[in-house]
């Protein structure tokens, strides 16, 4: 392969992950409810919205689904996939695509919990004891918190020490295994 082809498969695999990270993102933090006034959030909500608005005029939300959004990362996500097998050099039925663009949906879902997870638990080594909350923390504690609270239900914290965080991102690695393996 040449390095114009190999420069054009990074650039479509990065830019276009980019953008659908940022869509996900948009999603987790719609589902929970996170603080749309947040400066993080509005940066996704900016960078998002002209492309998804208009998608809403087409697949309008039906009931708490924000249909276009996930439209939206469903076509990123087929299209970087396809466009990559295809500059790869290989074809890929129609079938397969689909089962492969779910099961990346699916496995970007569990790496931002993860990622998630992991920055919010270090960041709760720095947090100030003033309850100064960074932005940046709130939009951890708003994708975190519905998948590590009903963890602390199983798994209390002991003596101080919150292990569902360990437990949560084991569970996650381990269907992002499952995944993978499909």
């Amino acid at each position: 392969m040449s390095a114009a082809n190999n420069l054009l498969i990074f650039l479509t695999d990065i830019l276009i992950s980019m953008y659908a990270g940022a869509v996900l993102l948009r999603i987790i933090l719609a589902h929970n409810r996170a603080d749309f006034y947040n400066p993080i959030s509005q940066f996704l909500v900016s960078i998002t919205n002209p492309v998804i608005l208009p998608l809403r005029k087409i697949f309008p939300s039906v009931g708490p689904i924000d249909t276009a959004s996930w439209v939206l990362i469903f076509a990123l996500q087929g299209f970087r996939l396809f466009t990559l097998t295809q500059l790869n050099g290989f074809e890929i039925s129609l079938s397969n695509l689909l089962v492969a663009v779910t099961l990346q949906v699916l496995s970007s879902i569990i790496s931002i919990l993860i990622y998630a997870i992991v920055i919010r638990a270090i960041f709760s080594w720095f947090q100030s004891p003033y309850g100064s909350q960074n932005p940046l923390f709130e939009i951890l504690y708003a994708i975190t918190e519905p998948i590590l609270r009903p963890a602390r239900k199983i798994i209390p914290p002991i003596n101080m020490i919150d292990l569902s965080a360990f437990f949560v991102i084991l569970v996650l690695y381990s269907l992002q295994i499952i995944l993978r393996s499909l």
